[in-house]
């Protein structure tokens, strides 16, 4: 029959992690092994761990725990090279060896830290690709394709309509920066507006445009 018993319960990194550590025996005193884990101080509250004898049950919990720990650490680190949706930080959990529910529960644990700031993430996100002279419309697919939700879309499109965009003015810098010179052929002006809508431009931001650098 195995045994189980927690040896140690010690904190380390400034109390904010709890290093737990068992010994397992088999049948005979031969067949032992010890096994460390590192969980979060708040997991350690959580699971009520004291030293001695325990179950497989307390075992695989601290087991678990530790797992999702490391993940959160992982996520946290993500973030420090550059702010991403929830989804998306739960997609590069997965790519590096987390489980789905590990990084489900990870990600929300990180959220709950506060650590995740969809909306003003989604604004620079935004702001990034107005820079690219990228319309409405593609911003908004963009955002969306990056996991943020409706409401921080909704946010980040209301504070680049509070910061002026102009994406007719726009529109002609792309018209401009692409063709040069409008053509004046109906096949071509054609193209022209294909291509301007599939940079999310409205077919009457798109005209605007096009009689502004007419005229000009």
């Amino acid at each position: 029959m195995i045994a189980i018993k927690i040896t140690s319960l010690s904190a380390q990194s400034a109390g904010e992690e709890i290093k737990v550590s068992f010994e397992i025996t088999g049948n005979s005193q031969s067949e032992r092994q010890n096994q460390s884990f590192v969980i979060s101080s708040k997991q350690y509250l959580v699971l009520g761990l004291t030293k001695g004898e325990c179950g497989t049950q307390t075992y695989d919990e601290v087991s678990r725990a530790a797992e999702v720990w490391s993940a959160v650490k992982k996520a946290i680190t993500l973030l420090g090279y550059g702010a991403c949706s929830e989804k998306a930080l739960r997609a590069k959990l997965i790519s590096k060896g987390f489980d789905k529910q590990t990084a489900e529960e990870a990600v929300s644990e990180v959220a709950a830290r506060g650590l995740i700031h969809a909306e003003d993430d989604a604004t620079r996100e935004a702001q990034k690709l107005v820079s690219k002279l990228w319309g409405k419309k593609r911003i908004v697919a963009a955002l969306y394709e990056k996991g943020y939700s409706a409401d921080a879309v909704s946010a980040a499109m209301y504070a680049l309509e509070d910061s002026g965009v102009d994406y007719v003015g726009n529109c002609r810098c792309l018209l401009e920066k692409r063709y040069g010179k409008i053509p004046t052929d109906t096949p071509s002006r054609q193209k022209l507006f294909a291509a301007m809508q599939r940079y999310g431009y409205s077919i009457a931001e798109i005209k605007q445009a096009v009689d502004i650098c007419l005229r000009s």
